[in-house]
């Protein structure tokens, strides 16, 4: 960037190498102890009213024993963070004690709200790489790659960050679209319609349009939009599909395994419903997919319905433990390693 852009952003540049460099200070190290234990009380606090407000107790009792059940559900949860971690410690050469920071990711993403941990990725990348966040810097933020072939990902980490989140995105598109496919071919159009009032299923139709819209418009603009090379993005996006596919299924197999009496067709139509749903902008989404359960399952509705519930509820306790999980990992580790290249 250069001429007025340069001398636009570089006060705000400023501010943040003051900020940094008072964060590096003593004073600054101890403010960032007290606020992640606030952090962390916060997190944990409103996980345990959540799951509080849902009640425990009733639902332990309709909580699966299978250990099956528990290693599906175990790998279910884990996999994205790993996935995630896996992407980057390639790029970046990370040791496996940063695993802590992508189970924080992964909670603060869900139990905050949607790009909360994207943020706190790019904080912790900005401090890692120790970013001078000027505008000549190689490592500021960047959007695209214009004709060149991009840029590496340990040159450009908070590009990197952005770029990954798209390629999730679109993997996540694309695998919506395979399974919505998959819900029409066993016939969940006809469940659909009859359990769904015409106006959910138009805004369900438009909402999909302008997903489909919006993937094409990042794939015809990716120069402009995608700041790494093609090599590294395609990794990612591989990565991603298959993450997305494999929690997709890893959760469909625990619905099996704790209800095995209901056929694995009638998971798979359920599982590509969710799916679906879970990426319109409709309201009521959790009500619409249990209307959606009930009318597949017919007389297995009310254990159905306390699956799904009792499977919340361990979510949340998950969310707790891997917080708890990331606090252990990183107290073993008292000098993370510095940022390398490859």
């Amino acid at each position: 960037m250069a001429g007025g852009g340069s001398a636009l952003l570089a006060p705000a540049f400023a501010r943040i190498n003051r900020a940094r460099r008072w964060f590096d200070s003593p004073a600054g190290g101890r403010f960032k102890m007290i606020a992640s234990f606030v952090m962390s009380a916060i997190i944990l606090g409103l996980l345990a009213q959540a799951i509080f407000d849902v009640g425990w107790r009733q639902l332990v009792a309709v909580t699966p024993t299978r250990p099956l059940y528990w290693l599906l559900f175990l790998a279910f949860y884990f996999l994205q963070p790993l996935v995630d971690w896996e992407i980057f410690r390639h790029w970046w050469r990370l040791g496996w004690r940063t695993l802590a920071m992508f189970l924080k990711r992964r909670v603060m993403n869900e139990a905050l709200f949607s790009y909360a941990g994207d943020a706190f990725m790019m904080a912790w990348a900005a401090t890692r790489f120790k970013i001078a966040f000027t505008p000549d810097d190689a490592a500021a933020p960047k959007l695209g790659r214009g004709d060149g072939p991009g840029s590496h990902a340990a040159e450009a980490p908070i590009a990197a960050i952005k770029d990954v989140a798209i390629m999730s995105g679109l993997a996540g598109n694309l695998f919506t679209l395979l399974m919505l496919i998959l819900a029409v071919v066993l016939g969940g159009e006809t469940i659909l319609n009859s359990e769904v009032d015409p106006t959910t299923v138009r805004r369900m139709i438009i909402g999909f349009a302008l997903l489909i819209a919006l993937s094409l418009t990042i794939v015809f603009n990716r120069n402009r939009l995608l700041t790494l090379t093609v090599a590294a993005n395609m990794r990612s996006f591989w990565l991603h599909l298959f993450r997305v596919s494999a929690m997709h299924f890893l959760l469909v197999a625990t619905w099996f395994v704790a209800l095995p009496a209901i056929g694995v067709g009638t998971w798979l139509v359920l599982g590509a419903l969710r799916l679906v749903i879970g990426r319109m902008p409709v309201p009521n989404k959790e009500l619409l997919f249990a209307a959606l359960a009930v009318d597949l399952t017919g007389d297995a509705s009310v254990q159905v319905a306390a699956l799904m519930a009792a499977q919340g509820v361990l979510y949340l306790a998950a969310h707790g433990l891997s917080w708890l999980l990331a606090i252990g990992i990183e107290a073993s580790d008292p000098a993370p390693d510095a940022g390398q290249k490859e």
